[in-house]
C-alpha cells in the first residue's frame, strides 16, 4: 500500500491523561489536562544490549562468537514547561497540590515519594511543514503518544533574571491497557472536517510509543484538570 511521508515542526499542544496501576485511563472529574505551556518534549530510548557469547580455543582463537539481540527497556521522556499548571504537575508526579482559600489549585508540594505504577498517558501534536494540508484540503498534524508513563520526577529548577522553566521526567512502561484510547484522534473518512474516531489500531502489549499523521485537530488547551467521562 502507498505511504505518506511527513516532517514535524513545533509542538502545538499536549494532553496528559491519568492512568491507573494497570495502565487503564482513569474515568473521573479530574483525569486530563491539555496545555500549550511547554518548551519542548524529549524522548530518549534506554536499550538493553544483547548478551555476548564468546569462547576461545586452547590456542587463543575464537571458537564461538555470537551477539544477542538488543531490546528496548523503556523510553525516558523529559518535558520542559514554561507555565505552572498545578493539576498537570500533580498528575505526572503524584505530588500533592497546594490549594488557596477558595480551594483552587495554586501550586505543588514536592515529596520524597515516586509513583512507580500509576502515572499518565501523554499525547503531543505537532505541525507538518511544507505541505500542511492533505490532498483533500485537510490540515495535517503529527501525533505522538506515550500510553503509559511512570516515575514522574521534577528536575532542575532555576529562578533568576530570566524566564523560569520547570522540567519533569518519566519512563514509559509496556503492557498498559490504553487500547484505542478514550479520545477521538484519527479520521475515519475523507469528509471536511473528518469524522473523528479513536486510534484505528489498538496499542499492543509490547508497544511504548505511537507516532503517526492525522487530520483530526488537537484539543484546545485549558488551565487545570478536566473530566474524562
Amino acid at each position: 500500500m502507498p505511504a505518506k511521508c511527513w516532517n514535524s515542526v513545533r509542538g502545538r499542544v499536549m494532553r496528559a491523561t491519568r492512568v491507573d496501576n494497570c495502565g487503564n485511563p482513569v474515568i473521573g472529574p479530574c483525569s486530563q489536562v491539555v496545555t500549550k505551556g511547554f518548551v519542548k518534549v524529549s524522548y530518549s530510548p534506554e536499550i538493553a544490549e544483547g548478551e555476548e557469547i564468546e569462547l576461545r580455543r586452547a590456542d587463543g582463537q575464537l571458537c564461538v562468537s555470537d551477539q544477542g539481540c538488543p531490546e528496548l527497556k523503556w523510553l525516558t521522556v523529559e518535558i520542559e514547561f514554561c507555565q505552572v499548571d498545578p493539576d498537570l504537575f500533580s498528575m505526572i508526579t503524584g505530588y500533592p497540590t497546594v490549594l488557596d482559600w477558595q480551594g483552587d489549585a495554586v501550586g505543588t508540594r514536592i515529596t520524597s515519594k515516586v509513583e512507580c505504577d500509576s502515572g499518565v498517558a501523554l499525547e503531543v501534536w505537532s505541525d507538518v511543514p511544507g505541505a500542511p494540508c492533505s490532498d483533500g484540503g485537510l490540515r495535517q498534524y503529527g501525533y505522538f503518544l506515550l500510553p503509559w508513563i511512570v516515575n514522574g520526577i521534577i528536575g532542575d529548577l532555576e529562578i533568576g533574571n530570566d524566564a523560569t522553566t520547570f522540567t519533569l521526567t518519566g519512563k514509559t512502561k509496556k503492557g498498559g491497557n490504553w487500547g484505542v484510547g478514550p479520545y477521538m484522534v484519527d479520521p475515519t473518512d475523507g469528509a471536511s472536517p473528518p469524522t473523528a474516531g479513536p486510534l484505528l489500531t489498538p496499542i499492543g502489549p509490547d508497544e511504548h510509543m505511537d507516532l503517526h499523521l492525522t487530520t483530526v485537530a488537537p484539543p484546545e488547551d485549558a488551565c487545570g484538570c478536566q473530566p474524562l467521562a
